[in-house]
């Protein structure tokens, strides 16, 4: 592999699956502790996280084409993992009905 760019894009794809695997233990971790753990706690907290990434980046124009770039690596990711048998959900709150 010579090519830097696709050097560079599977250096990303392997530091991405590695942060993801430790992501995803880490909430199923935590998530033990609680009685009946909250979907929409684990998406808020994806959200805090993802938020102080952005925020880091002090140019506005990079922190909005980071941003973009992440808005469409959700967009695959999610193509990807509906593809995929997933552990069922407990509890979701939409609206504030519990569902």
């Amino acid at each position: 592999m010579n090519d830097p760019i696709a050097k560079a894009k599977a250096e990303e794809a392997r530091q991405s699956q590695i942060l993801a695997d430790a992501i995803h233990k880490a909430i199923i971790e935590t998530g033990e502790q609680f009685e009946v753990p909250i979907l929409n706690a684990v998406g808020g907290a994806l959200a805090t996280n993802i938020a102080e990434v952005l925020a880091s980046i002090p140019d506005r124009r990079h922190r909005k084409m980071f941003r973009d770039h992440l808005d469409r690596a959700v967009s695959h990711a999610l193509a990807q993992a509906a593809t995929r048998p997933m552990a069922p959900v407990e509890t979701i709150i939409v609206g504030g009905v519990r569902q």
